[in-house]
């Protein structure tokens, strides 16, 4: 394998962060998903100044993020959905939605609360160059856990 091969898997390895909440499983669960909304930062939608929230459908299977202007952006869909165990969606904010990512959160107890594990993976050729964007997964992962712990 040459250099450039390595740099381009290097590229499309998956993000991983990972968060202790003093939270139960479920209960970090349910405000992932019940209030993406209200952990989401509003910078990081489309339309920053009109951002309402989001909402995650488990049964009609969209993510949308909502805005006070009437626009609603889709910016995935649900493929699991398992309480209190693992939330997966496609994922197109900010991507061409042709070429989405998968972003997967598990939910294991540990030491009385919950190791929260995002995985943002699905890198591909057709969305690898916006791989660089996304660094405030960390800073997200924050907001849910206040929320989730007060």
């Amino acid at each position: 394998m040459n250099e450039v091969d390595l740099s381009t898997r290097a590229a499309a390895e998956p993000i991983v962060c990972t968060r202790q909440v003093d939270a139960d499983p479920i209960h970090a669960f349910e405000v992932f998903t019940e209030r993406f909304g209200d952990w989401w930062d509003p910078r990081l939608t489309p339309d920053p100044s009109t951002y309402e929230g989001a909402d995650v459908e488990e049964v009609e299977g969209g993510v949308v993020a909502l805005h006070h202007d009437g626009e609603d952006y889709p910016i995935g869909e649900v493929t699991v959905w398992e309480i209190g165990e693992r939330f997966s969606m496609s994922f197109w904010l900010s991507l061409p939605p042709n070429a989405p990512t998968e972003l997967t959160v598990d939910f294991e107890p540990s030491d009385g609360g919950t190791l929260v594990t995002l995985t943002h993976g699905g890198w591909t050729s057709g969305n690898v160059a916006k791989r660089a964007r996304f660094t405030e997964w960390p800073h997200l992962l924050e907001r849910f856990a206040a929320l989730a712990e007060g």
